[in-house]
């Protein structure tokens, strides 16, 4: 087999190469286009993924040049398959790479999972629906909470493990980051992801199980040796608190997610024996509510019908039970965006253009009782007037310019569904407002 270092011009002659074709077919496409329009985007999808391919390449470099694969020492792969009752469908792969290309590898790999534009376009959409701040860096948040102080990674997109080139197998934080990607590694070989992408709370919910399942034997490991060595001081990870401090809420919210609700449920379901939890990772739910109310009735998971946009969306999405929470809790009143979420229902929002340059969101949000609707419309109105820099609140079906411009507006779509307008265009929030 060719050495990484043999290896790695093939890959990267391979990538500069896609990036060309990628490049003339776009121009090839845009020479035909009459429209202004059609041109810019398609000459934004070709930066961006000309971008990405720069991204992987980099990332392949550093691959190529790191300290190859880990020896994984056997006692930890039987650990792991005890810990679980499973066995390795295949060798786990685990590479080495240095602790400063890591955040690197986890921002090829995001973009890989969410595609050319998809990070791109769920930043746009996050800001415009109020999730991030106008100065957040979505991709660059979500890669340095992966990043900072880890010892180790699991890819979602290839299936292989990471660890930092510092680990030291004798110190057992080590021993435990790598049991960890090991699990990971263990559990999606058994209970893949499904071959397409299923939607971001779809995926929050498998990642949230996976994530907490491992958290649950790197904590019973910890509780073992212990046992078995005494009390072991563990030293406090500042840098990444700082960080985390630092985030948005909503990205703090989706960061915590898996440890509090998933490793909550994997561990429930794991003291009352293996084979539920692994009824449940097989028949993984869809929703993150279906995550945090598993013994309620699921959603019929149908997609919300929305209305037809003024033109192509770049992004259509769910936000799930925990965005709409997530929306919420920034107002102050964690109670009221907990109880108001817990009736979530189903969700859709679309981001589309809206004038020459600019883009739009609507979102619906359908809860299970009118009465529950009542508190989200009451709570959301301040919501927008917030986001528009007023001091009173919003009135349901009116225009809310903010300064910067944009258009926002809520409206009763029916007695238990909201809708969310965020626009460049008053015309535009006029006419997808109406019932």
């Amino acid at each position: 087999m060719p050495s990484p270092q043999t290896l790695l011009p093939w890959l990267l002659g391979g990538a500069i190469g896609a990036a060309g074709i990628l490049q003339g077919l776009h121009w090839r496409s845009t020479s035909s286009a009459t429209d202004l329009e059609g041109l810019e985007n398609q000459l934004r999808i070709a930066g961006e993924e000309n971008a990405m391919l720069q991204r992987e390449n980099e990332s392949l470099r550093s691959l190529a040049q790191g300290g190859g694969e880990l020896a994984v020492p056997q006692e930890f792969i039987e650990r792991a398959e005890k810990e679980f009752e499973l066995r390795f469908k295949s060798t786990p792969v685990v590479h080495r790479i240095a602790s400063e290309e890591l955040r690197d590898r986890i921002t090829a790999s995001i973009e890989s999972r969410y595609g050319p534009t998809g990070a791109v376009d769920r930043e746009e959409a996050y800001k415009l629906i109020g999730w991030l701040r106008p100065d957040d860096d979505l991709l660059a948040q979500l890669a340095a909470v992966r990043a900072v102080g880890a010892r180790s990674w699991f890819d979602e997109v290839t299936g292989e493990g990471w660890v930092v080139e510092r680990i030291d197998l004798k110190n057992i934080p080590d021993q435990a980051a790598l049991l960890r990607v090991l699990v990971r590694i263990l559990l999606n070989q058994n209970f893949p992801p499904p071959p397409a992408y299923p939607g971001d709370d779809a995926a929050r919910t498998r990642d949230a199980l996976h994530q907490g399942a491992a958290a649950g034997a790197v904590a019973r490991y910890f509780t073992a040796q212990a046992r078995a060595n005494g009390f072991m001081p563990m030293q406090a990870n500042v840098e990444a608190e700082q960080l985390m401090a630092s985030l948005s809420p909503f990205v703090q919210g989706v960061t915590t997610f898996p440890v509090t609700e998933g490793k909550g449920l994997t561990d429930q379901l794991y003291v009352g024996g293996t084979a539920k939890l692994h009824a449940v990772l097989r028949d993984t739910p869809q929703t993150t509510r279906a995550l945090i109310y598993p013994g309620e009735p699921a959603s019929d998971g149908k997609a919300l019908v929305l209305p037809e946009v003024p033109e192509e969306p770049f992004l259509t999405e769910t936000a799930g039970q925990l965005g709409l929470r997530l929306w919420l809790e920034p107002l102050g009143d964690v109670g009221a965006a907990l109880e108001i979420s817990s009736s979530w229902k189903n969700d859709r929002y679309v981001l589309f253009p809206d004038g020459e340059t600019s883009s739009a969101v609507l979102w619906d949000i359908e809860l299970d009782a009118a009465k529950a609707a009542d508190a989200l419309e009451a709570l959301a109105l301040n919501l927008v007037a917030a986001m528009a820099g007023q001091q009173d609140s919003a009135t349901l079906g009116k225009l809310v310019k903010s300064p910067e411009n944009r258009h926002l507006q809520l409206t009763r779509i029916s007695p238990t569904r909201i809708r969310f307008l965020n626009t460049a265009e008053a015309a535009t929030a006029t006419s997808l407002g109406k019932l």
